[in-house]
């Protein structure tokens, strides 16, 4: 067979062990497969000679790199358990009163949330960077003092007019997914089948190409990083398991690379 250069990246699916497909990608930005096997050189025993070597356990990994981040990559690396529904977030604003000597609250109107009200905390920056905390009351505010409405809008005295203050306060999504990572979870082992082409630098034609994982665990560091103004990639690593030999997989084999050529 002519040797291959690999330079396409193709399409991931992952199936749980019931054979339901679980995640599937077709823009992947790296696969990688380690595949690992070790001798350890043992001096003296019973061989007769100098020294002897001695197998180790296998140490295959693979690891997955997506451009995106999705809940179901927590799931399968790190055993996370994804919970859909009414989610709650922590804000921070730093604004300015106003003419009125008010500011409304704008991450709810921004994400088509609900501001949930008596959450917050409002602070005045004052004239040296200090930050000095306000009372709330319900009407008629003085210059330490603020009033707030169910939307969010807080007023303080005319004497604050124009400075600039903080408000930390929480508000709700009522459709949200979270993802869930316990002290104590544990991943569940899974089936993943990399499809992918190459071509044929000789005769450029199209060649078939499959990498099959016939039971891997996550494990590992799930890389989910931000960076300024560069683009998020996450990077999932999975540890490659010794299956069982069932119909799909009469040889038990742990990994196969499949040519089409």
């Amino acid at each position: 067979m002519s040797s291959l250069v690999f330079d396409g990246v193709g399409t991931v699916s992952v199936y749980q062990t019931d054979g339901t497909l679980k995640y599937l990608d077709d823009k992947i930005t790296k696969v990688t497969l380690q595949l690992q096997f070790d001798w350890q050189k043992v001096m003296g025993g019973d061989s007769g000679y100098a020294f002897h070597y001695t197998a180790q356990d296998l140490a295959d990994k693979a690891s997955i790199e997506v451009p995106r981040f999705s809940p179901i990559l927590a799931e399968l690396s790190q055993g996370a358990e994804t919970q859909s529904g009414e989610v709650k977030f922590d804000e921070t604003e730093t604004g300015v009163l106003d003419e009125s000597s008010a500011y409304t609250v704008k991450a709810p109107t921004k994400f088509k949330g609900t501001f949930k009200v008596g959450s917050e905390k409002v602070s005045l920056k004052t004239e040296n960077g200090d930050r000095k905390l306000l009372t709330k009351v319900a009407t008629t505010p003085t210059a330490e003092q603020y009033a707030i409405t169910p939307e969010g809008k807080i007023t303080c005295d005319a004497a604050n007019k124009g400075k600039a203050i903080d408000v930390s306060f929480v508000w709700t999504k009522e459709k949200g997914t979270k993802s869930g990572l316990g002290g104590r979870r544990r991943p569940k082992p899974f089936k993943l089948i990399h499809r992918f082409e190459l071509t044929d630098d000789r005769t450029g034609d199209l060649i078939p190409c499959q990498l099959t994982i016939h039971k891997a665990l996550g494990g590992g560091t799930l890389d989910v990083s931000q960076e300024r103004k560069k683009p998020s990639t996450n990077t999932m690593n999975l540890e490659i398991m010794d299956p069982d030999k069932t119909m799909d997989n009469p040889e038990g084999w742990a990994v196969e690379l499949i040519l089409g050529i």
